[in-house]
């Protein structure tokens, strides 16, 4: 009677497991309208992925692996002195950068991201 007591408790842990399992999606990130091929392109989610790549000018191609189906944030940035940070003055970005809702499907392998000069837009 205790062996089919403890296959019954397997074979549950192991279905509660296959049904819980999150899909999760490789994506490839084009990030375009980079100024100069100064520094890095810096890319994260708000789920953990991150990425870097040497900046060029014009466009740079990232991947991120393993991002989880879902909604997510995507945080984008050209540090162009090589600090690692986002550099602000008064609050405002001074560095191109985009944030991009997205919504990960089991199907979605590829996003365009622009990165936008956001004090040239305030004063537009």
């Amino acid at each position: 009677m205790k062996a089919i007591g403890y296959k019954w408790i397997v074979f549950a842990v192991f279905s509660l497991c296959t049904f819980t399992a999150v899909a999760q999606s490789d994506l490839t990130v084009k990030v375009t309208n980079i100024p100069s091929s100064k520094g890095k392109v810096m890319i994260a989610t708000d789920k953990g992925q991150h990425n870097m790549v040497d900046a060029k000018e014009g466009d740079v191609v990232l991947e991120l692996k393993g991002v989880p189906a879902g909604k997510c944030k995507l945080y984008v940035y050209h540090d162009e002195n090589g600090n690692y940070r986002l550099d602000k003055e008064d609050g405002v970005p001074v560095e191109h950068c985009a944030i991009v809702d997205l919504d990960v499907k089991a199907d979605t392998t590829m996003v365009d991201v622009e990165l936008a000069d956001v004090r040239k837009k305030m004063q537009d």
